[in-house]
């Protein structure tokens, strides 16, 4: 095997690639051999790529997933539609392609975040749709002194509102509904589920659940004691889908990618004014319910995408990310796009 790194000045993630044996078999037993300094290296680099490889459909990437870390998991938290292709693998997200997703560790709102994420590319999609990657410990050292001390002291409460099961989710202005969420209709189990994740839940007016938590905004890494950005800030503010939107267009310069960033600005606008923020479908405040300035997401943001590696997928690639360092994303696109996901606990 071969490694490097995919651009000059960026030092993840660590591309692995085969020199000779690209056979799943090949990969499975290098990973064997290699297995501990692979786990040092993950650690130090945050995200590893294995590209070149023979991976052909769902349950070749769980194999590969499995010989890095056999503690998979399906219990699912977090906010994006997914499809299940396995007993662990699901589809990273069901959302429109011009949808944006953008930069966060997975289920940093929970107490029980995965430790691990693994992505496949089973169909590369021929314009855009990246999943980038962001070293969120270089984001906690880059934030402003001013912007660290008030998420320090303050932490960060996460608000998120689901639909009832009558309810038709509308993309942009509503989640999901609760029961697509916890795949049951039984409010007591919906109840004991949050508690075990240490969510407040509140039942609302039309069978609808407002799902509420506080958590501190960065996480020391329980294996190398490094602190990262680790919250759902430039996700689930109001504000958030705007100001990453301006960044994409910057980047793809699309007529497209235009009218979406005048939509969404108006959305916001139109949402600000209409709905109080504790009924939005996502935002997030301060742990003491003061609202998070529109400055302080534009900072954020801005700190993130300085630090941001964006690689076009290849079919049959396969990114290790360490969970509790580093985020990753996803950019619009157009055409067929099959992206997939597994994590462990």
């Amino acid at each position: 095997m071969k490694t490097f790194f995919l651009e000059n000045g960026k030092t993840y993630p660590l591309v692995v690639a085969p020199e000779t044996d690209n056979s799943l078999e090949g990969l499975k037993n290098w990973i064997a051999k290699n297995h501990e300094d692979l786990e040092q290296k993950l650690l130090h680099y945050g995200a590893i790529l294995f590209r070149g490889f023979d991976i052909q459909a769902p349950l070749d990437f769980e194999q590969v997933a499995k010989s890095i870390d056999a503690d998979l998991k399906n219990d699912y938290m977090g906010t994006s539609p997914r499809d299940k292709k396995t007993d662990f693998v699901f589809s990273a997200s069901e959302l429109p392609p011009h949808y944006p997703i953008m930069q966060h560790c997975e289920m940093s709102f929970l107490p029980s975040a995965p430790r691990r994420l693994f992505f496949y590319c089973h169909t590369a999609p021929p314009f855009g749709g990246e999943t980038p990657i962001c070293d969120f410990r270089k984001v906690y050292k880059d934030l402003k002194t001013e912007v660290k001390n008030a998420f320090e002291t303050k932490g960060v409460k996460h608000i998120r509102n689901y639909a009832s099961p009558n309810t038709k989710a509308r993309t942009g202005f509503q989640l999901k509904s609760w029961h697509d969420m916890f795949h049951t209709d039984d409010k007591k189990i919906v109840e004991e589920k949050c508690k075990e994740h240490d969510i407040i839940c509140e039942w609302k007016e039309n069978e609808g659940l407002r799902m509420t938590n506080k958590s501190n905004a960065f996480k020391t890494h329980p294996v190398t004691g490094e602190k990262a950005w680790f919250n759902h800030t430039q996700v689930f503010h109001i504000d958030a889908a705007a100001i990453e939107y301006d960044y994409i267009h910057k980047r793809q310069k699309r007529w497209e990618t235009f009218k979406t960033e005048l939509l969404l600005e108006l959305m916001t606008f139109y949402k600000k004014l209409a709905t109080d923020s504790n009924d939005q479908s996502m935002h997030v405040t301060f742990g003491d319910g003061t609202e998070i300035p529109k400055d302080y997401v534009q900072h954020i943001q801005d700190v993130i995408w300085e630090n941001m590696s964006i690689y076009s997928w290849q079919k049959g690639d396969i990114i290790a990310i360490d969970n509790f360092s580093t985020s990753h994303g996803r950019l619009p696109y157009y055409g067929d796009r099959e992206v997939m996901v597994c994590w462990t606990s």
